[in-house]
């Protein structure tokens, strides 16, 4: 039987209704809020104010309500416990897990991280066991690791603005390695829409199937072109950045939809919002947050003259299958 891992357990994946693939409810601590303290999502109230949002809205498009894909990875300020909490006290919620790395500045100074002490094997041995056993209650934040009966169900690959640092290579492969073992789909961070194509090639020539992978926060680069290149590897396109008009407008976001779905690859995108700092959630005072897929961009859509099929497949046919388990682990 298929199956997608979720914090509570494995489930069918067509009961995931609508699926944000790639988001933040919980970041308690570690690098990226030492960078920006806006990424600080401790609060466990916030956390289920916000998701209570995205599954009210979600309940419009399907009867299961919907799905969060925390991407917040290993040792990045992972909390399993608070995240459980909010999952229990929000209806018809689920929400996925993850496992991985974030791009290496997020470490911070990273020549003694242990990341680059350990061996590639040594550190996929970690991924694996966050999939098979229970991600550490310390985040691999620390010598002790104490694992939870909470899995992950998704892995993380990220890369830096135009280059893929040592570092991060390393972390690549070992990600390979435990998508491979395990089968659980690779979700990845690109930076300002860079290297999403070398992230594909790399990962590919590292043995992981392309149907596999996800290329993340691909919508930055709004060339068609270019992510037509990154589909013809057999790779998926995460697109999300919804709202953030510092960037660009959202009706980028919905060319880069309307053009790739016209071309015949609408059945390997999904939508998140990555809503991953205090101030991109309603929660916090914006007028938009983790709901924004549901409640803006599928009435768009449908405004705008989309096949509602298509909208349906982008909001949760097409990642109801991405976050299918590939093996029995």
């Amino acid at each position: 039987m298929s199956i997608a891992r979720t914090i509570q357990g494995d489930v069918a994946p067509e009961s995931l209704g609508v699926v944000n693939a790639h988001d933040h409810l919980i970041r308690t601590g570690a690098g990226e809020v030492y960078i920006d303290g806006d990424h600080l999502l401790a609060d466990v109230d916030k956390a289920v104010e916000e998701a209570t949002y995205f599954a009210e809205a979600s309940l419009k498009w399907s009867e299961h309500g919907g799905t969060v894909v925390d991407m917040c990875p290993a040792n990045s300020g992972r909390d399993m416990e608070k995240l459980l909490e909010v999952n229990k006290r929000v209806k018809n919620l689920q929400i996925i897990a993850t496992t991985g790395f974030h791009r290496e500045k997020v470490y911070l100074e990273t020549r003694s991280h242990w990341v680059s002490r350990y061996t590639v094997n040594q550190i996929a041995d970690l991924l694996i066991k966050d999939i098979t056993e229970g991600i550490d209650r310390h985040d691999y934040s620390g010598p002790i690791v104490e694992r939870t009966n909470i899995k992950a169900g998704c892995i993380k690959v990220a890369t830096s603005y135009g280059m893929i640092t040592d570092f991060e290579h390393k972390c690549m492969e070992a990600c390979a390695i435990a998508s491979i073992e395990t089968g659980a789909p690779i979700n990845t961070h690109t930076t300002f829409g860079t290297c999403g194509l070398e992230q594909a090639q790399e990962l590919i020539k590292l043995g992981v199937p392309a149907d596999q992978i996800a290329i993340g926060h691909i919508q930055r680069n709004a060339d068609v072109w270019y992510l037509k290149q990154i589909l013809e590897t057999g790779a998926w396109l995460e697109i999300d950045g919804t709202n953030r008009i510092k960037y660009q407008p959202d009706s980028n976001r919905i060319m880069e939809l309307r053009e790739l779905g016209e071309m015949g690859y609408g059945k390997r995108i999904m939508l998140g919002t990555d809503s991953g700092k205090a101030s991109y959630q309603k929660a916090y005072g914006s007028v938009t947050g983790v709901d924004y897929n549901p409640a803006v961009d599928g009435p768009r859509m449908l405004d705008e003259g989309f096949d509602p099929d298509y909208v349906k497949d982008l909001l949760m046919y097409n990642a109801q299958r991405f976050f299918t388990m590939r093996k029995d682990s």
